[in-house]
């Protein structure tokens, strides 16, 4: 065979080994169980590719590449299980909503052993460990790692979708999963029918360099139908956040549990303010205003004559203004003067829940304000009918306020510029769409040094 050949033969090969690596897929619909009522498909080499490329076109990122591995005697999980083309991470039909699974293949059994000593598992029995710090719940069978952000409480809703998915074998069908897989998106979630779902919906999620973007077209049962608003809105400001009153039935999915969590970070009944006569609710917060306090202390001096000392102070306060609409706003204001949230003043009436700066109820019959005072209201150029919507400039964050979160966190939310999320009503659908974009001259989404 002449060298030519032998030449275009090697390039076939490394043409075919690029495919495989790069872009052919598998799954197993083995790994999702029958129970399964919400799918989310990670499309890893999509992923993947996505993240090559943008480092690719990003020579800033060039100067930290290297070939070589930093020699480690700790164990990643990498080394432990075998990473999928498709990650399928599943929520079960009438299992707490914070329990998510997720099934792998187990790369190297001694690795997994000493991993799961390394990450502090307690190993409960021979098919079983839990990570008490983090919930984080194991089954192990066979060759298969059933990994579950559950706590050792919920070791039966685990021992049950074990059950399901290695001994009684019951899977999702194939048809329903494959809706996911041919979205062809990075991220797929597949929303079975039922609850508040008329119909069965896939929503994506995808990213490139710029922005991020959720898309889906959900359908809701008779019994959800939402009311839409045209809102009016100022796009420079730095939040603003809409929404029209949801149906009974949809609030009251909301269990007790999760009103009194809501009630107490509010410092007021939600219940209270989610009546179902009123009609909207919105609230703007124009920006974060930095105001300047002196405070005077006295101290002693060495013949004990009375020094006063003045600390100056630089304190931050949202300049915001709530509006709620409708026939039971009065109701609200009624119930927040019988509760002693608000104080008589000879500004008006002083809001008590708001902790961050001082804010005044203001009843106008029908609508009901409550006003920072140090609120200036900003003309609206901009108008979106929906049934919800978010409009944030990120940007516009105090990069002080920032140094609260998780470092990693920080070093994602410094990078982005604006966050839109809406809910647009459609004849018989909700059109959901997100969109995140980062800043300009920024490095692409999700690729951090």
């Amino acid at each position: 065979m002449s060298k030519k050949k032998w030449g275009l033969l090697l390039l076939a090969a490394l043409l075919l080994f690029g495919y495989v690596k790069l872009f052919y897929k598998t799954y197993s619909h083995k790994a999702v169980p029958f129970s399964a009522d919400y799918v989310v498909a990670a499309d890893v080499k999509r992923i993947t590719n996505t993240m090559i490329w943008n480092y690719i076109t990003t020579p800033a990122l060039w100067k930290n590449f290297s070939l070589s591995k930093k020699k480690t005697k700790e164990i990643s999980w990498d080394d432990m299980v075998k990473l999928p083309d498709y990650i399928l991470a599943f929520h079960v039909h009438n299992q707490p909503a914070s329990i998510w699974y997720a099934l792998f293949d187990i790369k190297d059994k001694a690795d997994f052993e000493n991993g799961m000593r390394q990450f502090q598992f307690e190993k409960l029995n021979s098919h079983e460990y839990v990570n008490k710090t983090n919930s984080i719940y194991i089954f192990v069978q066979d060759e298969k790692l059933l990994v579950a952000t559950a706590s050792a409480e919920k070791k039966n809703e685990v021992n049950a979708t074990a059950n399901e998915l290695f001994t009684k074998k019951a899977y999702m069908p194939e048809a329903s999963l494959k809706k996911a897989i041919q979205a062809k998106s990075h991220l797929a979630a597949y929303l079975s029918p039922g609850g508040v779902l008329q119909k069965e919906t896939v929503v994506t999620a995808n990213f490139n360099k710029d922005k991020f973007e959720i898309n889906g077209n959900l359908e809701p049962a008779a019994q959800y139908n939402f009311a839409d608003y045209n809102f009016k809105f100022a796009s420079g400001s730095l939040c603003t956040v809409a929404f029209t009153q949801p149906p009974a039935k949809f609030w009251n999915l909301v269990d007790a549990a999760g009103k009194e969590k809501i009630s107490t970070a509010l410092n007021f009944n939600i219940d209270s303010l989610m009546q179902p006569g009123n009609s909207r609710y919105s609230i703007n917060i124009n920006e974060i205003k930095t105001r300047v306090d002196s405070a005077v202390t006295y101290t002693y001096d060495d013949e004990f004559n009375k020094v006063e000392k003045t600390t100056v102070n630089n304190v931050q306060e949202p300049s915001f203004d709530f509006i709620i609409t409708g026939n039971r706003a009065q109701a609200f204001n009624a119930y927040l003067q019988h509760a002693g949230k608000l104080e008589a003043t000879s500004a008006g009436n002083l809001f008590l829940p708001m902790p961050f700066v001082k804010a005044y109820c203001i009843d106008n019959n029908n609508r009901v304000n409550i006003t920072s005072a140090n609120y200036s209201e900003i003309a609206t150029d901009k108008t979106t009918k929906a049934i919800f919507f978010l409009n944030m400039v990120i940007s516009k964050i105090p990069q002080n306020l920032l140094n609260y979160l998780p470092e990693q966190l920080k070093k994602i939310i410094i990078t982005l510029d604006t966050m839109n999320i809406s809910f647009i009503k459609k004849e018989k659908l909700v059109l959901l769409n997100m969109v995140v974009q980062k800043k300009k001259n920024e490095f692409p989404l999700f690729m951090y040094q």
